[in-house]
């Protein structure tokens, strides 16, 4: 049960070198999907924007 843990952390840094993902990477990622989801929410609650303004 000991070697279970440096067992995954050797194959989860072997996966990250092989995905070879940086964190500038990530965060770059985790914007984009953070507009996609705000312009989802935007066009969604577009039709109450425009009632609102009448």
């Amino acid at each position: 049960m000991a070697n279970d843990k440096r067992f995954t952390f050797k194959y989860l840094g072997d996966f990250m070198e092989a995905i070879n993902f940086t964190p500038k990477e990530l965060r770059k990622t985790m914007w984009t999907a953070a507009l996609i989801l705000l312009l989802l929410i935007f066009a969604w609650k577009l039709p109450e924007i425009i009632s609102a303004i009448k």
